[in-house]
């Protein structure tokens, strides 16, 4: 038999040979949230401190000119306070920048990729605190987050059955807004509306302010980093349980209905294109309303079960879906 390849086994294949390897890290009892989480989670005295990574990678999530390097390091840092509001009510502290870098690239760019880091790290009332630069063939930005709260988190694995799934806002914008730049690149002439997509794709912003006021009504939580289809499986998987998701129930914005208006179009973008880092959330129904009231833009698309399986469902009748999203491998 041949040596699988990575490629093989994907992205989460990947990360499962990672927490096979590290499990004995579930026998440390100050472990809150462990490996395959949106942060790796562990009590200090009276704190839960959350810790983040994410990456950057050139021409894997962006190409350079159709981006601007303020834009660049603006993203570098909100998605991975994403991240941090995907465990709930905790505030972002610490950011730790690890930046490979090509050694012709100019001091303007350095300079405004550093001003983009500031601007985040500054509206969020959070500082730089480390890092390492290297010489790279590409340039590559890992940016490390720590999170501090004294509040209870919100992990992947506590939805019930019979709790209603929510999400944030609406999805599929910054699917749309990459598939426009690989189309059409940069210097096209686009319309205000294929503008507004872009923008969606470059300048994301994290739903933190939103999960520090909802999150002690929420069973299970994470982000949409990677899509609504892979984080509701993610959220049905990692608590034993299955979903039952109304497709025509998922929010699109009047932007990408203008500008593809094609409804499965827009839903693909919605479901696969990933990067719209809004919160993919369970809780009781009994809290729907109480939700609902204090972020208006919240939806509910579906609904917790016991069958272990993910089905969607479209006019009453159920709809088989196939990925379609980006795979890292």
């Amino acid at each position: 038999m041949k040596n699988k390849t990575v490629f093989s086994i994907g992205e989460f294949g990947l990360i499962e040979i990672i927490k096979r390897t590290f499990s004995k890290l579930n026998n440390n009892k100050n472990i809150v949230a462990g490996i395959g989480d949106d942060c790796f989670c562990f009590k200090s005295g009276m704190d839960t401190i959350c810790i983040t990574k994410d990456m950057l990678v050139e021409d894997i999530h962006f190409k350079r000119d159709w981006i601007t390097s303020k834009e660049l390091g603006q993203k570098a840092i909100e998605v991975n306070i994403s991240d941090i509001a995907a465990m709930g009510n905790v505030k972002p502290e610490y950011a730790f920048i690890g930046l490979g870098i090509p050694s012709d690239t100019s001091k303007k760019f350095a300079t405004d990729l550093a001003n983009g880091f500031k601007t985040v790290c500054d509206k969020y009332n959070m500082t730089v605190a480390g890092g390492d630069t290297v010489k790279s063939n590409k340039i590559i930005i890992s940016v490390s987050l720590v999170g501090i709260t004294k509040n209870n988190i919100v992990k992947r694995t506590g939805a019930k059955p019979g709790d209603l799934i929510g999400i944030t806002n609406t999805f599929g914008d910054s699917g749309a807004g990459i598939n426009l730049l690989y189309k059409y690149g940069q210097k096209h002439k686009y319309s205000k509306a294929e503008r507004s997509l872009i923008n969606r794709q470059n300048n994301p912003k994290a739903r933190l302010n939103e999960s520090q006021k909802i999150a002690k009504y929420l069973t299970s939580l994470t982000d949409a980093s990677d899509g609504l289809y892979v984080s509701i499986g993610l959220l049905a998987k990692e608590s034993g349980l299955g979903a039952d998701i109304y497709i025509d129930k998922i929010p699109l914005s009047s932007t990408i209905k203008k500008v593809f208006n094609k409804e499965k179009k827009c839903l693909d973008f919605a479901l696969f294109g990933g990067e719209d880092y809004e919160l993919v959330f369970t809780m009781p129904k009994s809290k729907a309303k109480i939700v609902q009231k204090i972020v208006p833009e919240v939806t509910y698309i579906g609904e917790i079960n016991p069958s272990k399986k993910v089905r969607y469902f479209k006019n009453g009748k159920e709809e088989k879906i196939k990925y379609l999203g980006f795979k890292h491998f």
